[in-house]
């Protein structure tokens, strides 16, 4: 997953880029020059833009071609008003900041959304039969063992895939192969996440297709 940001002045940039950092999430700042805008950027693992509003707080243009696969918008006004909220909300964005940003509260609000509300099109892997785990943002190949255990979550999606499966299917302690598949979501930054079912095993939320190796 990543930032995107378009027509922020070089201060409330600077702000970001540091939330940004502090919660590993890559950011991308297009050309204030770039003839084809923000939208050129969008892929399908954004995950928050960050757009400065018109005087009214309204967006300064459409932003369906951001938001149409579940990504976030934040207006940053330079001075909120509640009418200009309500512009904010007609234009499709789904939060508004006020300038100037605070990075103590980016910090939050960026790990919220990546741990907890990743939009579902930031949510999808893809994995071929190399063992190579990719996102539009990055790959990364998979030891035998984490490809065993992540193909098997992929076929029950949104069951409980219990540890004696994994076991038998990887031959490696089951907590140690998903904590590191885990983290190889976090090295392609993905949205995707396994959750822990106590006492009975593992459960996939996102998608993994499979893939033929090219």
């Amino acid at each position: 997953m990543y930032v995107l940001t378009g027509g922020l002045g070089a201060p409330e940039t600077a702000r970001l880029r540091e939330a940004c950092e502090r919660t590993a999430l890559p950011l991308k700042e297009p050309a204030a020059q770039d003839p084809q805008g923000l939208a050129s950027h969008v892929a399908d693992d954004l995950l928050v833009a960050f757009v400065a509003a018109e005087a009214d707080g309204s967006a300064p243009f459409a932003l369906g071609e951001i938001t149409r696969e579940g990504a976030y918008v934040v207006l940053v006004q330079a001075a909120p008003t509640a009418k200009g909220t309500l512009a904010a909300v007609r234009s499709g964005a789904g939060f508004v900041m006020a300038a100037p940003l605070d990075v103590e509260r980016l910090v939050p609000f960026l790990t919220y959304l990546r741990d907890v509300a990743a939009p579902a099109s930031a949510q999808v892997l893809d994995l071929d039969e190399a063992g190579v785990l990719s996102t539009p943002s990055a790959s990364v190949r998979l030891s035998e063992a984490e490809a065993k255990a992540l193909r098997a979550l992929a076929d029950r999606r949104a069951v409980i895939v219990p540890r004696p499966d994994l076991l038998r299917l990887t031959g490696e302690d089951p907590r140690d192969v998903i904590e590191a598949l885990r983290a190889r979501f976090r090295e392609v930054g993905s949205g995707a996440q396994i959750l822990k079912v106590p006492h009975m095993g593992f459960r996939l939320v996102g998608e993994v297709r499979l893939r033929a190796t090219a």
